[in-house]
């Protein structure tokens, strides 16, 4: 298990670009951009997640990062995963550095999101809006960094099958996009790597 600091995040992470459009995605898809925001914790860089509020409409209590859907006004992915940030845990935007946006990740809801990178010093003081989310809660960056860690699982809908990553911390279960976009991240982190 390697213990990566926010200094080698940093490094690891210098090629990603902000120079990035949803546009070639708004035909098929609903865009949507989410904040993957990783902290200096007590002991190592950690992750920030939400539990989703069960009365959402859409991925309803589900283990997500902070973001949600592109509205009209939003200069760009960053804008709405710092501005969706701000309205889910009252994130402050000035206080994220932003190293850039990872590759796009679909869903079969009909979602193109961008991930939208960004690390801070410290834990701010956060605070969860009861309509969006039900709970904030952290995992640590070495955990997401393996890729031993990730598993596979499926679904059965309509017929259907659909096999996704999961990842288990605790009593969470991080699976669907949220572990695809955890796994892509730890692939970025991991160069070479054959899983």
């Amino acid at each position: 298990m390697t213990v990566l600091s926010i200094t080698e995040l940093k490094n690891l992470t210098a090629g990603l670009g902000t120079d990035h459009s949803l546009e070639q995605y708004r035909d098929r898809h609903r865009l949507a951009a989410v904040l993957i925001l990783i902290y200096q914790g007590s002991h190592e860089p950690e992750i920030i997640l939400t539990q989703r509020s069960s009365s959402l409409t859409n991925h309803a209590g589900q283990i997500s990062f902070p973001g949600g859907t592109v509205e009209e006004g939003d200069s760009d992915p960053v804008h709405t995963a710092l501005r969706e940030a701000r309205e889910e845990i009252d994130l402050q935007e000035h206080e994220v550095e932003v190293l850039g946006i990872m590759e796009t990740t679909t869903l079969p809801s009909g979602f193109a999101i961008a991930p939208v990178l960004g690390v801070m010093e410290s834990l701010p003081r956060l605070t969860a809006n009861p309509g969006e989310v039900e709970e904030i809660f952290s995992i640590p960056l070495s955990l997401a960094n393996d890729l031993s860690r990730y598993q596979m699982d499926f679904l059965e809908k309509d017929g259907l099958r659909r096999d996704f990553y999961y990842l288990q911390h605790d009593s969470y279960y991080i699976w669907g996009a949220t572990a695809k976009m955890l796994r892509e991240l730890a692939l970025h982190l991991n160069p070479g790597s054959k899983l």
